[in-house]
This record gives structure tokens, C-alpha cells and sequence, in this order.
């Protein structure tokens, strides 16, 4: 680099520095000089002179406003016309509001101003370049109608400024005609129509009928903010409209070359110097502080308010999709966080109740309270600090009722801490959570019982840390104070240690009723295998579902619990100390959430740990509410009927199966239900075989299993010739013919090849015939899990097994006979608890679908 080159940039440093620094020291010079000014003044005075403005002044003073920031709107659609682009006039006007109320306060005009311009009228469709012509077209307004008006002003209505202020450089007449003479000199441009050229750009200068319009307009709003400053003040016959429109113009010029936001200070300053001879100080401040806030803060208030409002209609669908992500985050989170705080709460009341008062508070409630009742409002606050923390538990847990009985005892619990002993801060606090939890009650949607919830360990360690915590800190705090009998039966507003003897007895003796209420309620929900109206209750519900899954609770060996409503049935079997639920919930959509929670709390209430086995995405949320983690087992594949068919080029592997199939005098058939019984003994030589064929027996709990009672509830379908039945699948029908799927499927050893195929094209050709929207050809067991870098270690090994696994099951086989018939595939997962106890669980699940007596069971 040159020397020549380095001290260029020094300089160009040094002037942006300057350019940084130079306006914050006007700043503070100005606040410096203001404050010398008003150090003798009390607030009241100011406020006294604000209240003494009269009321008709201020509504023209904001009548006069909205004229200025009208005429200020019309600086837009003359640069609109002026660049022959013709936009709606309520574009422009609100588009001319916004970046002017919010530059004249914000400050740095041409920057604010010009990217609000640039922001808004680029939605509009305009260039970058139109756009810059509207804001310099804007600025050249404002300077037109300030070089007219001040240069008349100055030029021949010269004043003698007050003695504060130092002889300016430049006489006011000498100032008014370089002014006119600016004025002359761009309206010399506009009758030549000629273009000028800074800095390497070209800039129109509009023609005489504009630059007329251009100075009527910007005349009258630099008239209209000084008349506003003329009415504000006090009436002297000495000071008429000209003088102040003359002080106006000094101050605003004055503002501006500072460059500071709004001019604030610096404008007041000098209006409050030259005012001053006519008016005392209280009274020119007073008149200044309504002026900024008519004239400039309001207008901001309303400008930025308009701005949220365009962007917001702006990006109103994507506000709305971010507003339902972030609601749906939040809604996951927000019971656990009042669970927290109110359980705090609670640890908040009880320490205040073991802690000595302040004596002065307690005075002074004393005149006003009657000691009755505050002797009651430390009782009962400690009280009702212990049920916070039982109510965090059920807070937690999303239990309706434990919402609104929080609400109440919040409220009681800032009631009590204000009656005791005035204690606004802890009552601010209770006061802030009821307001907070007040609006939150789409998030607790649990209709369970209070006295049915289960704690967990770490909860009932919890209490009684902050339990044994409050009596040692009561005892700790009155360790001075000698026991005695009487200490018990003593009552007063100094009496405190017989205060918290008695809220250590209630608080005991109120746990103590609680927990024998709660041994002795019986619990609704008992354990049994499904008897005939049960059963019933299921069909029914099975029929008015969309998913076919619920028909497995048909194999009579699991157990079943419903909502209290019976709109919904979860199905579940114990093996060691594992409940494991099969499959979501079948039912009303909105029963299920509760059901979940029902199976959650009588796993707990039994000393089991809950899990949930090959469950969808869709409830996912609530396992996690639980506290369980998601383990991904496999996906379901599920084929769309509607775009199913054997033609075309994706149909011959089809066509193929069907004709051999049939060439060899085989055939599809439906039996329906009433007639399974009389084909039993058949059925059963299939079974048998193909149980044979595949070395194995029958597996429990996730499939159905051969079963002359549970087969009798499905229609069948077969593969047979004239002779035999060689294949057959029992077929679960979903309601209003949403889904079709099959359970037990089987096939004997005289079977032709691609018999099952054949079976599964033939029955989805009958469901597309007969309406039917989709086919579940169930999970393929570890599809889908993920081999990258940063998996999981349970989907590494998991997709290492389905790769590699032939000899243990054929898991890419079976995925690759789904694959042929074009699926949507959905994952599936196991819910269950986490650390050690996961391993537990996932060797009671394998027991449980073994069929295996579990040695362990009989010890549950």
C-alpha cells in the first residue's frame, strides 16, 4: 500500500469515528445543559404545568397532527407520480406513515426512512431504483418547504435571539436568502428539466407542476408542527406565531445537522434557550414534552404497531404454521414447568410458615386483621403448601382436576401469605403462577382421579426432604424459645413458635387423613381376562374405528381396559413386572390420551413398569409426557387400493402370479364368518402343516394364534382347489371401509409356489371391488432404521442384523415382499422406561410373544 493510500485511510478512520462519536457528544452536551437547566425544578411543577395545558389546545394540537403526517403521505404519492408509477393511495399512505414516524423518531433519516421505503414498496412490485428516486423525491420535499418557509422567516422577519445563545456565524437574513436562493436555483432545474449528477448517479428533477405541489405540501406541514408548539404554550402578547415558527426552524435545523435520533435534547435545548425570555422554564418544558409526545411518540407508536401488522399479513401462513410448531413445543413442556414452580410454591409456604415474621409487618396487620384469622392464615398456609406439593405430581400428569384445585389453593395461598404476616412478595409470586396457569387449561385434558395418581420414588423423597427440611428450619428458628405445655394453646401476634407447632401437627395430621383416604378408595380399574360383554364392547368399538388392529383383542388372551366411557380399549399382558400394552389404543381419538395415562397410573399402582409395543407415531407426544423413551422397531407398510392394480407394466409380476396360480386349478374365495366353524377341521391340518413346515409353534400376544374360537369372528380367505383348502387368512375389516388387513395367515405343503401372494393380490382386488382405501401388510420388523455415523447404537445393530440376519429371521426378505406392492410405510415403536429397567422390559416382551411361561410371574 502507498503512503499516499495509508493516510487516505486514516483519514477515512478518522472521519467515521468523528461521524460515530460527534453526535454523542451533542447528545450529552445537551442532556448536560438541560439537566443545569432544570436542577432547580421538582417533577411535580412540570407535571402541574403539563395538567394546566387546556384540553381544547391538545385536541387541536393532535387534530394538527394528523394534517402533518396527512400532508407528510402526500410526499409519496407525488414521488409516485413523479417515477410513473401509479400504486393504490392506501399503499402509499401507510407505506409514507410508517417509515416517516418511525425515522422522525428513530433518527438518521435517510437511513431508517429509505430501508422502511425500500421494505415496504419492494412488496409493491417496485425496483431498487424506483425506489431510491421515491426517497430522494421525499427528502427534496422536505428541504423545498423548509428553504421556502425558513427562508421567508429568516429573511424578513430577522429576530434578536435571546443573549443564551452565541452570536451565530451567519446573520438570519444572510441564512434565509442562501436558503431562497436553494429554493430559486432547484426550480431553475425543474423549468429546464434538466437531471443532476452526484456521485456518479443521475437524479430527475421533477417537472414545475410537481415542484409547485412539492412546495405547497411540505410548506404547510413545516407550518403545522410549529403552530402546534405556539398553542402548547402559554399565551404572551409579546410572542406571536412568527416568532415560534422562526424558533422552530433554528431548532429543527439545528437538530438535523446533529444527526441526533429525533433530535431529541438537542431540539429541546434550543428551543428552551430561546423561549426563554418570554416564558419560565417549568412552562416552555412542559409544552415541549406534550409536543414530543403528540408529535413524535404517538405517531411511532402507531407507525410501528402498523408495521408489526404488514408483516404480520405478510407472512401470515407461515406465522401460523411457526405459531403451531412453537404451541405444540410449548404445550409438551408447559405442565412440567408449573409443575415445578407450583411445587416450589409449596416449598415457599411452608419455610415462610417456619420462619419468624418481620415485627413490623405484623403490626401493622394487626390493626387490620383480627388474630383469629391470623392464626388461621398460618395454619392454613402451611396446609395448603403441602398440597402444592402434592399437586405438582398431578399438575405433571396433565389431571384436569389437579388444574383447577391449583387454581384455588394459589389463590388461597396468596391470600393467606398477605393476611399472616403481609408478606406481598411471596403473595406476588402465587398471585403470577394462578394468572400464569389461568389460560393453560387446554393442556390438562386427564379426567383421572386425584387419590388414584401414583408417585414416583424420586417424588415422595422430594416431599419428605422438604417436609423433614421444614420442621428442622421451624425448630432451628425458635431453638431459643423454652418448650412447655402451654406453649401449644398460646395465641397472639408475637406467639409464632406456637404457630408453627400447630402447622407441624395440621400439616401431619392432613397427610395423615389424605393417605388413609387413599388406602381405603378402591381402585376402579381391576385386572381379568375379557368376559362376553366385554368382548362385545370391543367389536363395537372395532367397528367404528378406521385401523384394523383392535381386532386382535379377539384371541381372548389379553387383558382389556376401557375409558370410562367405553368409547376406547387399550389391550395389554403382564410378564415379570412389565405391562405391556399392545398397539395404540383402539377408540374416540379423544379418550385415548386418558387411557394411556389409566394403563400408566395402574402399572405404577401394581408395582409394574408400563410399556408400550409396536405403537404409531401418532401418540407419541404422550409417551413422552410419560417419561418412557422410543425405541424404532420396524415400519408398517400399508398399499393404497385406489391406485392398486394388476395392468400395465407394475401389474405383471401380478398378472404372472395370478395365472400360474390358477392355471394350476387353484382359486381365491371369501367364507364368511357364520360358516368358519363348519371348516375347522380343515383349517387345521393347514395350520398344523404349516407349523411343521416352519419348525416353530405358535406365537402369543402381538398375532393372533389358531384358535377355532378367535378364527369364528373373521370372515376367511382361501386358496383351494375342488379337493382341499391349502391356504388361509383370517381377514380384519376396519370401519366405514377405511382399512383391510389380515392376521393368521397359513398354508399347507401341497401349496403351489407364490401361493400367498397369490392370496394377498386377490383379497386387495375384493377390498378395492368392495370400497376399501388401504391394506396393511403389517411391520416388517428393524425396516427403516438408520446405519449413518451419529445413529444410535440400537439402529446400527439394528440395520446390521436386518442386512446380514437370513439365519436368525428374514428380515430383508420380508421387507423386500412388502416393497412389491408399492406401500406407504410408517414406523413403529416400542415405548418403555429407560436405564436398566429398558433391558428388563424388552426380555419381558420377548417372553410374552414366546408364549413362554414367564417363572417369574407367579412371584408378581
Amino acid at each position: 500500500m502507498t503512503e499516499n493510500g495509508s493516510t487516505q485511510e486514516k483519514a477515512f478512520k478518522v472521519k467515521r469515528l468523528v461521524s460515530y462519536l460527534l453526535p454523542v457528544i451533542i447528545f450529552i452536551l445537551a442532556l448536560w445543559t438541560l439537566d443545569k437547566q432544570l436542577n432547580h425544578l421538582h417533577l411535580i411543577y412540570i407535571l402541574k404545568s403539563i395538567a394546566g395545558v387546556p384540553v381544547s389546545h391538545i385536541g387541536t394540537a393532535i387534530s394538527l397532527t394528523f394534517l402533518s403526517y396527512t400532508a407528510l403521505t402526500g410526499y409519496d404519492y407525488l414521488a409516485a407520480h413523479h417515477i410513473n408509477q401509479v400504486l393504490p393511495y392506501k399503499q402509499i399512505a401507510k407505506t409514507s406513515f410508517i417509515s416517516t414516524s418511525i425515522s422522525y423518531s428513530v433518527g438518521f433519516n435517510f437511513l431508517t426512512g429509505g430501508s422502511l421505503r425500500y421494505r415496504l414498496y419492494s412488496g409493491y412490485g417496485l425496483s431498487l431504483s424506483q425506489i431510491g428516486e421515491i426517497i430522494i423525491f421525499c427528502i427534496s420535499t422536505f428541504w423545498v418547504g423548509f428553504c421556502f418557509t425558513a427562508g421567508l422567516l429568516f429573511t424578513f422577519y430577522p429576530l434578536r435571539l435571546s443573549e443564551c445563545i452565541p452570536d451565530i456565524p451567519i446573520p438570519l437574513n444572510i441564512m434565509g436568502i442562501i436558503l431562497l436562493l436553494l429554493l430559486a436555483a432547484y426550480f431553475y432545474f425543474s423549468f429546464r428539466k434538466q437531471e443532476l449528477e452526484i456521485k456518479g448517479y443521475k437524479v430527475r428533477v421533477p417537472e414545475p407542476k410537481i415542484a409547485f405541489m412539492q412546495l405547497i405540501l411540505s410548506s404547510g406541514d413545516y407550518l403545522l408542527p410549529g403552530t402546534i408548539i405556539y398553542l402548547l404554550l402559554p399565551q404572551n402578547p409579546q410572542l406571536t406565531l412568527l416568532h415560534v415558527l422562526v424558533f422552530f426552524a433554528l431548532a429543527q435545523l439545528i437538530g438535523l445537522i446533529s444527526t441526533v435520533p429525533g433530535g431529541l435534547g438537542v431540539f429541546e435545548t434550543t428551543m428552551l434557550f430561546m423561549l426563554e425570555p418570554y416564558f419560565g422554564t417549568v412552562d416552555i418544558i412542559g409544552a415541549l414534552v406534550i409536543f414530543r409526545l403528540i408529535y413524535y411518540f404517538v405517531p411511532f407508536l402507531l407507525g410501528f404497531l402498523t408495521l408489526i401488522y404488514h408483516e404480520f399479513e405478510e407472512r401470515k401462513e407461515f406465522l401460523k404454521k411457526v405459531g403451531k410448531v412453537t404451541y405444540s413445543s410449548l404445550s409438551e413442556i408447559m405442565p412440567q414447568v408449573f409443575s415445578i414452580l407450583i411445587f416450589f410454591g409449596g416449598i415457599s409456604l411452608l419455610f415462610s410458615g417456619a420462619l419468624p415474621s418481620d415485627p413490623r409487618y405484623l403490626r401493622e396487620i394487626a390493626y387490620f386483621v383480627p388474630l383469629p384469622i391470623i392464626e388461621a392464615s398460618r395454619l392454613f398456609g402451611s396446609i395448603i403448601g403441602v398440597l402444592l406439593l402434592l399437586l405438582a405430581n398431578g399438575i405433571w400428569k396433565r389431571i384436569d382436576g389437579a388444574y383447577v384445585l391449583s387454581l384455588a389453593v394459589l389463590l388461597l395461598g396468596g391470600i393467606f401469605a398477605l393476611l399472616k404476616d403481609f408478606d406481598y412478595h411471596e403473595a406476588a409470586a402465587l398471585f403470577t403462577m394462578f394468572i400464569l396457569l389461568l389460560p393453560s387449561r387446554k393442556h390438562f385434558y386427564r379426567k383421572s382421579s386425584l387419590l388414584h395418581q401414583s408417585f414416583s420414588r424420586e417424588n415422595i423423597i422430594a416431599i419428605i426432604l422438604v417436609l423433614v427440611s421444614f420442621v428442622w428450619l421451624g425448630f432451628f428458628s425458635y431453638r431459643n424459645v423454652e418448650y412447655s405445655n402451654e406453649l401449644w394453646w398460646q395465641f397472639g401476634i408475637n406467639s409464632q413458635a406456637s404457630s408453627f407447632l400447630r402447622a407441624v401437627v395440621g400439616v401431619f395430621f392432613f397427610l395423615l387423613v389424605l393417605g388413609i383416604t387413599k388406602m381405603l378408595s378402591p381402585f376402579s380399574k381391576d385386572i381379568h381376562l375379557p368376559g362376553n360383554d366385554e368382548i362385545e364392547f370391543a367389536k363395537s368399538i372395532v367397528k367404528e374405528g378406521q385401523e384394523t388392529w383392535g381386532n386382535l383383542a379377539f384371541t381372548g388372551d389379553k387383558y382389556l381396559l376401557f375409558d370410562d366411557n367405553r368409547k376406547a380399549f387399550l389391550m395389554y399382558g403382564i410378564s415379570g413386572k412389565s405391562w405391556i400394552a399392545m398397539g395404540d389404543p383402539a377408540g374416540e381419538r379423544d379418550q385415548i390420551k386418558e387411557l394411556i395415562w389409566d394403563f400408566y397410573e395402574m402399572s405404577k399402582l401394581h408395582q409394574g413398569r408400563a410399556v408400550f409395543y409396536e405403537i404409531s407415531e401418532k401418540y407419541i407426544p404422550v409417551y413422552l409426557d410419560l417419561g418412557l423413551t422410543l425405541v424404532k422397531i420396524g415400519e408398517e407398510a400399508k398399499v393404497p387400493l385406489e391406485s392398486f392394480t394388476l395392468e400395465g407394466s407394475a401389474g405383471k409380476d401380478f398378472r404372472y402370479t395370478v395365472r400360474n396360480v390358477e392355471k394350476k386349478g387353484y382359486r381365491f374365495e371369501i367364507v364368511p364368518s357364520e360358516e368358519v366353524a363348519a371348516l375347522m377341521p380343515e383349517l387345521k391340518e393347514v395350520s398344523d402343516a404349516w407349523l411343521e413346515i416352519k419348525t416353530g409353534k405358535e406365537m402369543k400376544f402381538s398375532v393372533g394364534f389358531f384358535d377355532e374360537k378367535y378364527l369364528s369372528n373373521f370372515p376367511l380367505a382361501l386358496v383351494r382347489n375342488d379337493e382341499e383348502i391349502v391356504a388361509f387368512a383370517n381377514i380384519w375389516a376396519g370401519g366405514n371401509n377405511e382399512e383391510l388387513s389380515v392376521d393368521l395367515m397359513r398354508y399347507g405343503s401341497t401349496a403351489p409356489d407364490r401361493t400367498m401372494e397369490y392370496l394377498f393380490i386377490k383379497l386387495m382386488l375384493w377390498g378395492k371391488e368392495n370400497g376399501y382405501k388401504r391394506f396393511s401388510l403389517g411391520m416388517a420388523p428393524l425396516s427403516g432404521l438408520e446405519k449413518r455415523q451419529f445413529a444410535p447404537l440400537w439402529h446400527k445393530v439394528g440395520s446390521l442384523i436386518f442386512a446380514n440376519g437370513d439365519y436368525i429371521y428374514n428380515y430383508k426378505g420380508l421387507r423386500d415382499f412388502k416393497e412389491k406392492f408399492n406401500p406407504v410405510w410408517s414406523p413403529k415403536y416400542i415405548a418403555l422406561p429407560t436405564g436398566f429397567k429398558k433391558s428388563l422390559a424388552l426380555k419381558d416382551i420377548a417372553t410374552l410373544i414366546s408364549g413362554v411361561k414367564d417363572p417369574f410371574k407367579d412371584l408378581f
